[in-house]
Protein backbone atom coordinates (compact mmCIF):
# COMPACT_ATOMS: atom_id res chain seq x y z
CA UNK A 1 0.00 0.00 0.00
CA UNK A 2 1.30 3.14 -0.99
CA UNK A 3 0.97 5.69 2.07
CA UNK A 4 1.74 9.43 2.06
CA UNK A 5 2.04 11.93 4.75
CA UNK A 6 1.30 15.69 4.86
CA UNK A 7 2.32 17.20 7.23
CA UNK A 8 2.39 21.05 5.90
CA UNK A 9 -0.24 22.92 3.75
CA UNK A 10 -3.91 22.58 3.59
CA UNK A 11 -5.93 20.43 1.67
CA UNK A 12 -6.48 22.68 -0.84
CA UNK A 13 -3.37 23.68 -1.44
CA UNK A 14 -1.89 20.80 -1.58
CA UNK A 15 -4.34 19.89 -4.54
CA UNK A 16 -3.94 22.70 -6.43
CA UNK A 17 -0.31 22.91 -6.49
CA UNK A 18 1.02 19.18 -5.59
CA UNK A 19 -1.80 17.19 -7.06
CA UNK A 20 0.97 15.43 -9.06
CA UNK A 21 3.25 14.72 -6.22
CA UNK A 22 0.17 12.20 -5.17
CA UNK A 23 -0.66 10.22 -7.93
CA UNK A 24 -0.80 6.66 -6.98
CA UNK A 25 -0.73 7.59 -3.47
CA UNK A 26 -3.41 4.87 -1.67
CA UNK A 27 -3.70 6.42 1.52
CA UNK A 28 -3.49 10.31 2.03
CA UNK A 29 -3.16 11.52 5.51
CA UNK A 30 -3.07 15.45 6.71
CA UNK A 31 -2.19 16.29 10.44
CA UNK A 32 -4.61 19.08 11.79
CA UNK A 33 -3.11 21.70 9.69
CA UNK A 34 -5.42 20.34 6.54
CA UNK A 35 -8.40 21.42 7.41
CA UNK A 36 -8.60 24.19 10.75
CA UNK A 37 -11.86 24.91 12.46
CA UNK A 38 -15.30 23.25 10.95
CA UNK A 39 -18.58 24.49 11.91
CA UNK A 40 -20.93 22.16 11.34
CA UNK A 41 -23.70 25.14 11.58
CA UNK A 42 -21.83 27.10 8.44
CA UNK A 43 -21.17 23.53 6.70
CA UNK A 44 -25.25 22.63 7.08
CA UNK A 45 -26.41 26.14 5.61
CA UNK A 46 -24.05 25.75 3.10
CA UNK A 47 -21.61 28.53 3.47
CA UNK A 48 -18.58 26.11 3.68
CA UNK A 49 -18.08 22.66 1.57
CA UNK A 50 -15.21 20.90 4.28
CA UNK A 51 -16.97 17.94 3.68
CA UNK A 52 -17.61 17.86 0.26
CA UNK A 53 -13.93 19.11 -0.48
CA UNK A 54 -12.39 16.01 1.02
CA UNK A 55 -14.87 14.21 -0.62
CA UNK A 56 -14.02 15.57 -3.97
CA UNK A 57 -9.89 15.65 -3.06
CA UNK A 58 -10.42 11.60 -2.22
CA UNK A 59 -12.13 11.28 -5.34
CA UNK A 60 -9.53 12.95 -8.03
CA UNK A 61 -6.94 11.29 -5.81
CA UNK A 62 -8.49 8.02 -6.04
CA UNK A 63 -7.52 7.70 -2.44
CA UNK A 64 -8.32 6.92 1.33
CA UNK A 65 -8.04 10.69 2.64
CA UNK A 66 -7.63 10.96 6.62
CA UNK A 67 -7.64 14.72 7.84
CA UNK A 68 -7.61 15.89 11.33
CA UNK A 69 -9.97 18.80 12.17
CA UNK A 70 -11.42 21.54 14.93
CA UNK A 71 -15.00 21.34 14.81
CA UNK A 72 -17.73 23.46 16.18
CA UNK A 73 -21.08 21.81 16.81
CA UNK A 74 -23.19 24.87 17.82
CA UNK A 75 -20.25 26.26 20.25
CA UNK A 76 -19.35 22.80 21.65
CA UNK A 77 -15.88 22.23 20.22
CA UNK A 78 -13.98 19.09 19.50
CA UNK A 79 -10.81 17.71 18.23
CA UNK A 80 -11.89 15.65 15.07
CA UNK A 81 -10.72 13.61 12.04
CA UNK A 82 -12.22 13.42 8.93
CA UNK A 83 -11.79 9.95 6.62
CA UNK A 84 -13.32 9.57 2.84
CA UNK A 85 -12.73 6.93 0.42
CA UNK A 86 -12.79 7.38 -3.37
CA UNK A 87 -15.36 9.97 -3.11
CA UNK A 88 -17.45 9.18 -0.31
CA UNK A 89 -17.42 10.41 3.25
CA UNK A 90 -16.96 7.44 5.84
CA UNK A 91 -16.91 9.61 9.18
CA UNK A 92 -15.65 11.66 11.54
CA UNK A 93 -13.53 10.39 14.25
CA UNK A 94 -13.49 12.69 17.92
CA UNK A 95 -11.19 12.44 20.46
CA UNK A 96 -12.56 10.33 23.31
CA UNK A 97 -10.93 11.99 25.97
CA UNK A 98 -10.63 15.56 27.32
CA UNK A 99 -7.31 16.91 29.29
CA UNK A 100 -6.85 19.43 32.18
CA UNK A 101 -9.03 22.51 31.21
CA UNK A 102 -9.41 22.10 28.01
CA UNK A 103 -12.10 23.62 25.67
CA UNK A 104 -12.28 20.80 23.69
CA UNK A 105 -14.82 18.31 24.95
CA UNK A 106 -14.70 14.46 24.24
CA UNK A 107 -16.73 12.97 21.58
CA UNK A 108 -17.77 10.07 20.00
CA UNK A 109 -16.76 6.37 21.01
CA UNK A 110 -13.39 4.93 18.87
CA UNK A 111 -14.21 3.58 15.42
CA UNK A 112 -12.50 0.89 12.60
CA UNK A 113 -13.24 1.87 9.33
CA UNK A 114 -13.87 -0.40 6.19
CA UNK A 115 -12.21 0.92 3.37
CA UNK A 116 -10.78 -0.04 -0.13
CA UNK A 117 -6.97 0.04 1.54
CA UNK A 118 -7.76 -2.03 4.98
CA UNK A 119 -9.65 -1.77 8.48
CA UNK A 120 -7.78 1.60 9.33
CA UNK A 121 -8.72 2.78 13.43
CA UNK A 122 -8.69 6.45 13.83
CA UNK A 123 -7.08 7.80 16.58
CA UNK A 124 -7.71 11.77 17.54
CA UNK A 125 -4.90 13.56 19.30
CA UNK A 126 -4.81 12.93 22.89
CA UNK A 127 -6.58 9.65 22.98
CA UNK A 128 -3.10 8.03 21.67
CA UNK A 129 -1.88 8.38 25.22
CA UNK A 130 -4.49 6.27 26.64
CA UNK A 131 -3.29 2.53 26.31
CA UNK A 132 -6.82 0.91 25.40
CA UNK A 133 -7.78 3.10 22.24
CA UNK A 134 -5.26 1.09 20.28
CA UNK A 135 -5.89 -1.89 22.06
CA UNK A 136 -9.74 -1.33 21.69
CA UNK A 137 -9.32 -0.84 17.60
CA UNK A 138 -6.79 -4.04 17.48
CA UNK A 139 -9.88 -6.35 19.08
CA UNK A 140 -12.21 -4.73 16.48
CA UNK A 141 -9.85 -6.46 13.66
CA UNK A 142 -8.20 -3.00 12.43
CA UNK A 143 -5.34 -3.87 9.91
CA UNK A 144 -3.60 -0.82 10.97
CA UNK A 145 -3.87 2.65 13.19
CA UNK A 146 -3.34 6.37 12.19
CA UNK A 147 -3.68 8.82 14.98
CA UNK A 148 -3.83 12.13 14.06
CA UNK A 149 -2.52 15.02 16.27
CA UNK A 150 -1.89 19.05 16.45
CA UNK A 151 1.54 19.12 16.96
CA UNK A 152 4.04 16.99 18.55
CA UNK A 153 6.31 18.74 21.13
CA UNK A 154 8.32 16.17 22.52
CA UNK A 155 8.99 12.63 22.57
CA UNK A 156 5.81 10.85 23.96
CA UNK A 157 3.63 10.41 21.13
CA UNK A 158 6.39 8.53 19.21
CA UNK A 159 6.85 6.26 22.51
CA UNK A 160 3.37 5.87 22.70
CA UNK A 161 3.33 5.03 18.87
CA UNK A 162 5.85 2.38 19.08
CA UNK A 163 4.53 0.90 22.06
CA UNK A 164 1.55 0.45 21.22
CA UNK A 165 2.35 -1.01 17.73
CA UNK A 166 4.41 -3.51 19.42
CA UNK A 167 1.87 -4.47 22.09
CA UNK A 168 -0.77 -4.99 19.72
CA UNK A 169 0.65 -6.85 16.93
CA UNK A 170 -0.25 -4.25 13.80
CA UNK A 171 1.40 -1.02 11.82
CA UNK A 172 1.17 2.31 13.67
CA UNK A 173 0.99 6.16 11.90
CA UNK A 174 1.10 9.55 13.40
CA UNK A 175 0.73 12.64 11.41
CA UNK A 176 0.69 16.22 12.76
CA UNK A 177 1.55 19.56 11.30
CA UNK A 178 5.40 19.56 11.89
CA UNK A 179 6.21 15.45 12.12
CA UNK A 180 4.97 12.27 11.14
CA UNK A 181 6.33 8.52 11.76
CA UNK A 182 5.28 5.09 11.34
CA UNK A 183 6.26 2.14 13.83
CA UNK A 184 6.04 -1.23 12.11
CA UNK A 185 4.39 -4.73 14.39
CA UNK A 186 7.91 -5.06 15.54
CA UNK A 187 7.79 -1.45 17.92
CA UNK A 188 10.35 -0.31 14.95
CA UNK A 189 10.04 2.89 13.43
CA UNK A 190 9.98 2.49 10.10
CA UNK A 191 10.30 6.04 8.41
CA UNK A 192 9.72 9.51 10.10
CA UNK A 193 10.62 13.34 9.27
CA UNK A 194 9.14 16.54 8.78
CA UNK A 195 9.52 17.47 5.35
CA UNK A 196 5.81 18.51 3.61
CA UNK A 197 5.47 15.12 1.88
CA UNK A 198 6.49 11.53 2.88
CA UNK A 199 5.57 8.93 0.93
CA UNK A 200 6.14 5.19 2.03
CA UNK A 201 4.90 1.74 0.74
CA UNK A 202 3.70 -0.58 3.58
CA UNK A 203 3.09 -4.32 3.81
CA UNK A 204 0.53 -5.65 5.99
CA UNK A 205 1.27 -8.66 7.88
CA UNK A 206 -1.25 -9.71 9.43
CA UNK A 207 -0.93 -12.33 12.70
CA UNK A 208 2.51 -10.78 13.42
CA UNK A 209 3.20 -12.94 16.45
CA UNK A 210 2.00 -16.15 18.34
CA UNK A 211 1.75 -15.72 22.65
CA UNK A 212 1.01 -18.46 24.54
CA UNK A 213 -0.87 -18.09 27.74
CA UNK A 214 -0.88 -20.42 30.73
CA UNK A 215 -3.97 -20.28 32.35
CA UNK A 216 -5.04 -23.08 35.47
CA UNK A 217 -2.68 -25.51 33.94
CA UNK A 218 -3.75 -25.24 30.53
CA UNK A 219 -1.57 -23.74 27.75
CA UNK A 220 -3.40 -21.22 25.48
CA UNK A 221 -2.47 -19.65 21.98
CA UNK A 222 -4.16 -16.62 21.16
Amino acid sequence: MNLCFVTNGTVNLIWQEKLADLNGQELIMFGFNGLGLISYKKELAGDTEYFSDIAKFSKQTSSVVICGCDTDTYGVFRHSAIIADKGKILGVSDMAHSFDDSEFVPGGAFRVYETSVGKIGVIVGEDLMVTDTAKTMALCDADFIVCVMKKIEDFMPEIMLRASAYCNGHPMMIVSSNYCALSGEDGKIKISGSQEIIKYKLKIQKDYRLISVRRRGVSQKR
